[in-house]
Formats: structure tokens, sequence, C-alpha cells
């Protein structure tokens, strides 16, 4: 009897007992924040390289370009007499036995000159080896 009465109690305390909880899955995380969309912006163009031996930009600040202007304007006032003054200049510089320096000048009063100065290498004198009057 005594057998039967723990049986018994045990399958009354096993009724009592709370059940295993179910397995859960886990939790799923939380989405990561969708990127923002990517717009293509086009790349600036790049700068063109002077070429080997070509002409490149010359800063008109430079001595040296300054000394070739003044040649370049004194050669415009000597073979066109003109009481036109420079209003605008471009200047670009080649690097050869020496250097040529090419400036396009516009004079007041729309007369425009493309005139290139060469200085030897060493302390040579500087001299206009082209001079044209575009208009």
């Amino acid at each position: 009897m005594i057998r039967l009465m723990s049986a018994a109690l045990m399958l009354t305390l096993a009724a009592c007992a709370p059940s295993p909880a179910p397995a859960t899955e886990p939790a799923p995380e939380p989405a990561a924040p969708a990127a923002p969309a990517m717009v293509e912006t086009p790349a600036p163009p790049a700068p063109e390289a002077p070429i080997t031996g070509g002409y490149a930009p010359a800063d008109l600040a430079d001595e040296g370009v300054k000394a070739a202007l003044a040649v370049a304007t004194d050669a415009i006032y000597t073979r066109d007499p003109t009481r036109a003054l420079v209003e605008k200049t471009e200047a670009k510089v080649q690097v050869v036995a020496g250097l040529n320096y090419a400036f396009d000048i516009t004079m007041t009063g729309g007369a425009h000159y493309k005139v290139v100065v060469y200085k030897p290498l060493g302390d040579a004198k500087m001299e206009v080896t082209s001079y044209e009057k575009v208009g």
C-alpha cells in the first residue's frame, strides 16, 4: 500500500509540476537600416596634362614671363604704333634649348596679337621669333 500511495503521490506531483516551456525560436535581430541610395555624380574632367615638349600655361606673375611680356608689348608698339593699352593677356611657356613664351595679347580697341618670345639659355637677350596681328 505504501508503494501504491507513493506512486499516486508521484503522479500527482508530476501532474502539478509546471510543464517545461516549449522551445522558442530566437528572436529575429532587428533589420539594419537601409543604406541610402548611391547617386553617381560624374567625375570632373581631368585637367589637360601638358604634352612633353609642348606648351603649358604660364603664370603671369613669374618674373621670366613678365620680362618676355615686356619684350612682346614693345614689339607691338614698335611694329604697329598705337595708343591702345594691353587689355587681356594669355601666356604659355615651352621648354626648348631655352624657353619660348607664347602670348595672346588683346589690346583696348579690339586689336589681337600672337607673339612668341624666345629666351636662350644663359644671360642672352630675349628676341621675338613670331609676330602676328590677328585682328
